[in-house]
């Protein structure tokens, strides 16, 4: 037997058995009012911008209202639910055109249902897909200080991040 298959079979004899799932709270905790704002908040101090779209208010004029000349430039996306602690929205790969359309974007939109928000990531991870190939938590710009200190703004991603709350939908 070879060094090499020695180092493996010990390997092999010391491995850990697999652990169960963890557990997610067994309550789901109860939806409260201040949601939406808690996470307009929460997103705005993160760097991103958000709105909510009345009833009957197209959706194109509420992107050229917030991005203005940018809205050429922006790519808007689908999410499927937000998360007020943390202002993350959940975007699913199979709601792409293209996965790299998150990175890519020098303005990000992403649009999400009114009623789907939760107030913590114990009730978004409830939500998640089970069939879910590829997702993401998207909060905010991308953003980094990696350079002299100095905080720049669409460094990996995009430099504008806005959410849409549509009750439209």
């Amino acid at each position: 037997m070879s060094a090499r298959d020695d180092i493996l079979a010990a390997i092999r004899s010391a491995a850990v058995p697999p652990a169960p799932p963890a557990q997610l709270p067994s309550a789901p905790v109860q939806q409260a009012d201040g949601l939406h704002d808690e996470f307009l908040c929460v997103l705005n101090e993160v760097g991103g911008q958000g709105a909510i779209r009345a009833e009957g208010q197209p959706m194109e004029a509420l992107l050229a209202e917030r991005l203005g000349a940018a809205r050429a430039d922006a790519i808007v996306l689908r999410g499927r639910f937000a998360v007020a602690e943390n202002a993350a929205v959940y975007v699913d790969a199979a709601d792409l055109n293209a996965r790299n359309d998150i990175v890519r974007a020098e303005h990000l939109v992403v649009i999400v249902p009114f009623s789907a928000i939760v107030p913590t990531m114990h009730e978004a991870m409830r939500l998640m897909p089970a069939d879910s190939a590829c997702g993401w938590f998207l909060s905010g710009p991308s953003k980094t200080a990696d350079i002299e200190q100095s905080l720049v703004f669409g460094a990996q991603g995009s430099r504008t991040h806005h959410v849409i709350f549509d009750r439209g939908t």
